[in-house]
C-alpha cells in the first residue's frame, strides 16, 4: 500500500505538493490529471522517494519511505520519469538496468534475471530490437525501451509519468492493455497521464490536482459527477455508453457569459 500523509514537497524553498493525504489501492489502476505544473510530476517523484517531503509521510506497505534504504525502496516500487538519458547502449542492456536492485557487486546477472529481462522486452514489445542501439530508435521505440527496464525491475508498485508520450495511437492503446496486465498480475499502477478518455475509460482510480493540491480522489464516474475535472481543466466531460468513450468541451467565454462547445 502507497500512502501519501499530508506531504508536502517541491524544489528548494518552493513547494508545488501540498498536504495531499490519499491512498493509492492495490492492485488497481489510478491515474492522475489535471493542467500543466499542477504538481502531478512532483507527487509521482515524492511517491517514488526521489523527493523528500518537506513535512508529512510517504509511507510504503506502513513504513516511511524516507528511511527505507534505496535499494531497499527499489525492490519494492519502480519509477519511469518524463526525462530519460539513456546513453549510447543497446536495448538489452538498457533494459537490463531494471535489474540493478537486484544485483550485488560486482554485477553478475543471474538465469533468473536474464529471463525477467526477456519478460520485460516481450511485454513491451522491444525483444525484437534488443540489440539496436537506443539512440537510433525513434521516440516510441525509446519509449517502449524505457518501459521494458522498468518492468524488469519487477515491482509491486509502478509509477509511470506521461507513459504514452511519443507512441502512436495503436501503441498507446497497447500500452494501456498491458497496464491492465499488469494490474492483473497484481500489480498496483499509478500514472500521469494528460489523455482524459484513455485515462478515464482505463483507471480504476482518478486522482484530480489542481495548484499542488489533489482535489478529488475517486471512481472515473464519479469524479465525473464532481465536476472535478471541470474546475480543474475548464473542460465538462460527458459519458457515452453507446460509444463507450468519454467527451469534452472546452468552456467558452462571449460578452461574460459562459457557455460549452
Amino acid at each position: 500500500m502507497l500512502e501519501l500523509k499530508n506531504a508536502n514537497g517541491g524544489y528548494g524553498k518552493r513547494t508545488v505538493v501540498s498536504d495531499v493525504s490519499v491512498k493509492f489501492p492495490e492492485g488497481e489502476i489510478t491515474s492522475v490529471i489535471g493542467a500543466n505544473g499542477c504538481g502531478k510530476s512532483t507527487l509521482l517523484m515524492l511517491c517514488a522517494g526521489l523527493l523528500v517531503p518537506t513535512s508529512g509521510q510517504v509511507m510504503l506497505d506502513g513504513e516511511d519511505m524516507a528511511k527505507l534504504p534505496r535499494n531497499e525502496a527499489a525492490k519494492r516500487i519502480s519509477y519511469l520519469g518524463q526525462i530519460k538519458n539513456s546513453g549510447s547502449i543497446t536495448v538489452r542492456s538498457l533494459v537490463s538496468h531494471g535489474r540493478f536492485p537486484y544485483l550485488g557487486y560486482p554485477r553478475r546477472y543471474t538465469a533468473a534475471d536474464r529471463e525477467k529481462i526477456n519478460e520485460a522486452m516481450e511485454l513491451a514489445g522491444v525483444a525484437d530490437i534488443a540489440e539496436r542501439n537506443v539512440s537510433e530508435l525513434s521516440g516510441g521505440q525509446q519509449q517502449r525501451a524505457h518501459i521494458a527496464m522498468t518492468l524488469a525491475q519487477d515491482t509491486k508498485t509502478i509509477l509511470l509519468d506521461e507513459p504514452l508520450a511519443y507512441l502512436d495511437i495503436n501503441r498507446q492503446f497497447e500500452l494501456m492493455e498491458l497496464i491492465v496486465r499488469l494490474k492483473a498480475l497484481g500489480k498496483t499502477v499509478i500514472t500521469v497521464m494528460h489523455d482524459l478518455n484513455l485515462a478515464l475509460i482505463y483507471s480504476d482510480k482518478t486522482a484530480v490536482m489542481e495548484k499542488g493540491a489533489v482535489t478529488a480522489f475517486d471512481t472515473p464516474e464519479n469524479i465525473i459527477r464532481s465536476n472535478a475535472i471541470e474546475t480543474a481543466l475548464g473542460v465538462k466531460a460527458e459519458y457515452c455508453s453507446e460509444a463507450k468513450q468519454y467527451f469534452f468541451s472546452i468552456k467558452h467565454y462571449t460578452n461574460n457569459h459562459l457557455t460549452y462547445g
